[in-house]
């Protein structure tokens, strides 16, 4: 019994030239890139949640059941929410919206350009 594609004669050419190793040079690289970006981002966050949730201005990983503030700890997001609030009543309308999106679209349209109220 033979197969279906034996002897069919259309079977394809899946060899590859440099300009497909030169793309996986540049996925590499990019996505190197992307692993830094999330490292900071992740350090960002653990110095913010220190500086909010404990005074302290490091990068260490602190326990937030140690927090000094107890039961106040709750009212740490909801000073954060109004934070963001009164941000997007009173600042930039380009914050307003589903945030990542906007934020895009701004850069693409303003040439890579994004206004300190906006950053």
């Amino acid at each position: 019994m033979k197969s279906a594609h034996a002897g069919n004669g259309h079977l394809r050419d899946f060899t590859t030239d440099p300009r497909v190793l030169l793309i996986a040079a540049i996925a590499v690289v990019v996505a190197t890139a992307g692993l830094f970006a999330g490292i900071v981002l992740l350090k960002l966050i653990r110095l913010a949640t220190n500086i909010a949730y404990f005074g302290q201005f490091t990068l260490a990983e602190l326990r937030l059941e140690d927090t000094p503030l107890g039961l106040a700890a709750v009212l740490v997001p909801v000073i954060g929410a109004l934070i963001i609030g009164l941000m997007a009543r009173f600042g930039s309308e380009k914050i307003r919206g589903h945030g990542i999106p906007e934020a895009i679209e701004a850069i693409l349209l303003g040439r890579s350009r994004l206004d300190a109220k906006v950053a």
